[in-house]
């Protein structure tokens, strides 16, 4: 393992059918030094549910491998405020922020505290894979997705990102923003971004309903940063809307019909619900 030691934060709210599974998937990393002392944050906020409970209950896993578990039960729910009060208990300055709903692979935090140990500041993320959706509807969608430079090509962090001391250096608290991983990843320069071989899984929002509600909250996320962080904007090195994409669409008609759509119509909620001069917290994902 690298020299390194992480404190991974796990912002969650109403996640008692991910939580376990998260967690479990932490407790079986390989190739860790017996005593690598690595910090486990969830960060539960608002939870109505079992989440926290679930969490709690992994402790005995999680010690035995190795790893710390500190469960945060905060009754406001808002993503950016868990990341603000995990990062005020953090003990270890390399940060993991790992959505609820991934499950890393076996080599995940080997990997990232393998390059996260460079005397530079850093960006790390994994090699997002996502799991076949049921729905026909995610399918044609995830076609196209997963093939834009920016997911095929790029280090997207989505779900997944890391920062060593110097890279978490690089911005204070997080804002009261949607796009946490866009933020963060822009802080950094391509030449400055890190992807391991390690996969994780981020499964896609089944059904057309629920791929516009998480692709909303993007593109408003994607508005915002413009908005009140256009200076981050110099780094956005991924770019999709070439001519080269436009008509690889028309390779795969039903699916690019299906992106396309959910594409307009989750822009044009995002830029009626940005009209609102009041930050109101939204879940990602129903």
């Amino acid at each position: 393992m690298g020299s390194v030691v992480l404190t991974v934060i796990i912002p969650s709210y109403n996640e008692e059918n991910y939580i376990e599974a998260c967690l479990n998937a932490i407790a079986t990393q390989q190739d860790l030094a017996p005593d690598h002392n690595i910090q486990v944050i969830v960060a539960a906020n608002g939870c109505r549910d079992r989440t926290v409970a679930l969490a709690k209950s992994r402790h005995d896993a999680l010690a035995a491998a190795g790893f710390d578990l500190l469960v945060l039960d905060i009754a406001q729910g808002n993503k950016m405020n868990a990341l603000i009060e995990a990062d005020a208990v953090a003990t270890h300055a390399t940060r993991v922020y790992l959505d609820a709903d991934v499950i890393i692979s076996p080599r995940m935090l080997r990997e990232l505290a393998d390059i996260l140990a460079e005397d530079q500041p850093l960006y790390a993320s994994g090699t997002i894979h996502i799991p076949r959706p049921q729905n026909l509807i995610s399918r044609a969608y995830a076609k196209v997705w997963t093939q834009l430079p920016f997911v095929r090509d790029g280090v997207p962090g989505i779900g997944l990102y890391a920062v060593n001391a110097q890279g978490r250096a690089r911005w204070g608290a997080f804002p009261p923003i949607y796009a946490d991983d866009r933020f963060v990843r822009l802080q950094f320069k391509s030449n400055e971004r890190r992807k391991t071989k390690a996969t994780y899984d981020w499964p896609l929002p089944e059904g057309f309903g629920n791929l516009v509600h998480v692709r909303h909250r993007w593109s408003e996320g994607n508005l915002e940063l413009a908005e009140q962080h256009s200076e981050l904007l110099a780094n956005d090195s991924e770019i999709n809307k070439s001519w080269r994409n436009v008509l690889g669409l028309f390779r795969t008609p039903f699916s690019s019909a299906i992106f396309v759509l959910i594409y307009i119509v989750s822009n044009i909620r995002a830029k009626r619900t940005m009209s609102s001069e009041t930050f109101v917290w939204r879940r990602g994902r129903d």
